[in-house]
């Protein structure tokens, strides 16, 4: 798999149920869930995106560097805040994702791992940190899931209804990041992924 930005809940059935090698040597390509996630707002669903300094060359998730000339931390942060502070498992979790986002980040992969880490954790599963040593286009032996974070893959996953904090007022949003399902679900959470 690509490590991705709070990855849609369909992507951690996958890290919950496998042994996953993470790719950071295939080319960074835009528009793609590597720097951005989707979340539930007050409205309508949010798109929270890294701003990634490009270049004229191709380069690799490994080597994407995040432009930290925008305060999207600090944006991304009070986006999240707002739209789930009244969720039922927020506040238990708010404190250390709160940390994620005070936390400077040059490299988003590093980004990207650390908010991983704090789902395993969270979720109270262990995360193992296995990487590819080089680009491979096409895997024999493993199931390649790298596909699912590219920009042309449609998810049709229809996941099982939860309650979600404008539920009530918009209907249920499928398949969003993870943050969705653990704000609104908490320690539930894990058994639903299974």
């Amino acid at each position: 798999m690509i490590p991705s930005y709070f990855a849609p809940i369909s992507h951690w059935r996958d890290i919950v149920n496998g042994n996953i090698i993470w790719d950071l040597n295939q080319n960074f390509t835009k528009q793609t869930i590597r720097n951005r996630t989707y979340i539930y707002g007050p409205n309508k669903v949010l798109k929270l995106i890294i701003p990634v300094k490009h270049s004229k060359n191709s380069f690799t998730l490994e080597e994407a560097q995040i432009q930290n000339d925008f305060q999207w931390q600090k944006d991304h942060w009070k986006s999240i805040a707002f739209s789930y502070k009244s969720s039922p498992f927020f506040e238990h979790y708010e404190n250390s994702l709160k940390n994620l986002y005070t936390k400077k980040y040059n490299k988003l992969s590093e980004f990207n791992f650390d908010g991983i880490k704090l789902i395993c954790e969270w979720l109270e599963i262990e995360f193992k940190l296995n990487l590819t040593e080089s680009y491979v286009e096409k895997y024999e032996n493993k199931i390649d899931l790298r596909y699912k974070s590219e920009k042309k893959y449609i998810d049709l996953v229809k996941l099982k209804k939860y309650i979600q904090v404008f539920s009530y007022k918009y209907g249920f949003k499928n398949n969003l990041s993870i943050l969705d399902l653990i704000f609104n679900e908490g320690p539930n959470s894990l058994n639903y992924l299974e």
